[in-house]
């Protein structure tokens, strides 16, 4: 993923006093921030959130699997099938085999 196109971090989400919901990306002092409303319910806002937060460790741990499958010295081994899934999660996070 390059680090130019991600997104501020860390995402968190609330709910205002009216019930609406917000989501926020990256720190409100400390540019870039962004911060839009919605989605309709508190569980919809912290789930899209925790995805983002996770976003970047998924794809530093997809990554070392790929790496350490195409080593040659290491042991670690993964059916065809269980590798496709891996560059098929890193292509939608944006990485290139």
């Amino acid at each position: 993923m390059s680090k130019s196109a991600a997104l501020p971090l860390p995402a968190t989400s609330g709910v205002r006093p009216d019930g609406t919901t917000w989501i926020s990306l990256g720190d409100p002092a400390k540019p870039p921030h962004m911060q839009f409303d919605g989605p309709p319910c508190a569980k919809a806002a912290a789930e899209i959130a925790r995805t983002l937060n996770v976003a970047p460790l998924a794809a530093k741990a997809l990554l070392a699997v790929r790496e350490a499958c195409s080593d040659l010295d290491t042991d670690a081994v993964l059916p065809g099938a269980v590798g496709e899934l891996v560059e098929t999660a890193l292509a939608a996070m944006g990485e290139r085999s």
